[in-house]
């Protein structure tokens, strides 16, 4: 029987040419600012097979991270990946530890989302950044709850709020396209609106609904993405 990751996710996704890396690269350009810190340590929360792990390491990253399932621990052993149940465990790090947190797809999957943000406030250093994703609820109300996994919903306005009531700073959260090209030419963005007038059978090339039609799908469907800094 499949897990989950094996359900959701490709096996293929390592390449230096692939969405994780280019996402990644990204959030390092404009995002993850070198504040002069010796180090640059990095958890992922919610690692699952990695990706994420493997994208930041390639940029110069001191990379670990933290995940509940059996099945993510090991997948890649050349990475510090430790267990922990993220509704309810301490992350198991020291206060102060870590100058950036990121995570990807994992607050909609937590029903004790304010334990996660209190654990990434007291685990960052003061002056490091988080940033994390999740499903934008404005475009994704159809096709949230088709993940039986999901089971907490975010808006741009309560995801922003979820962050500055535990006292971070600087909390900016925007609408975000898993599109790599808007990335580079924002002004494009006019053409998803078109693109997502199209039918929603038309996201899929399959009548399982497993393989993608990327643009059309991220067309339709955004995440959001929340950058925010604990205080010095």
């Amino acid at each position: 029987m499949p897990n989950y990751l094996e359900l959701n996710y490709p096996d293929d996704e390592y390449g230096p040419d692939k969405y994780p890396q280019r996402l990644c690269d990204y959030l390092t350009k404009h995002y993850f600012i070198n504040e002069g810190w010796s180090s640059k340590r990095l958890l992922d929360i919610g690692s699952g097979k990695a990706n994420a792990l493997v994208g930041f390491s390639r940029n110069g990253f001191d990379v670990k991270g933290i995940d509940k399932r059996d099945e993510c621990i090991h997948i890649l052993s050349g990475f510090d990946i430790r267990e922990c149940n993220l509704e309810k465990d301490k992350f198991p790090f020291d206060d102060n530890y870590f100058d950036y947190i990121y995570s990807k797809s994992v607050l909609e999957h937590i029903t004790n989302t304010e334990h996660v943000i209190k654990e990434t406030f007291r685990t960052l250093k003061p002056g490091g950044i988080t940033v994390q994703l999740t499903p934008d609820w404005t475009t994704d109300y159809k096709f949230f709850w088709d993940d039986p996994t999901h089971v907490k919903p975010f808006t741009r306005k309560g995801l922003q709020n979820t962050f500055k009531l535990n006292n971070f700073i600087d909390v900016t959260c925007e609408r975000f396209y898993q599109l790599p090209f808007l990335w580079k030419y924002p002004n494009l963005t006019f053409l998803t609106r078109i693109i997502s007038i199209l039918p929603d059978s038309f996201k899929w090339k399959d009548k399982d609904e497993k393989i993608q039609r990327v643009l059309i799908r991220h067309s339709k469907e955004r995440m959001l993405l929340v950058s925010a800094r604990k205080p010095y």
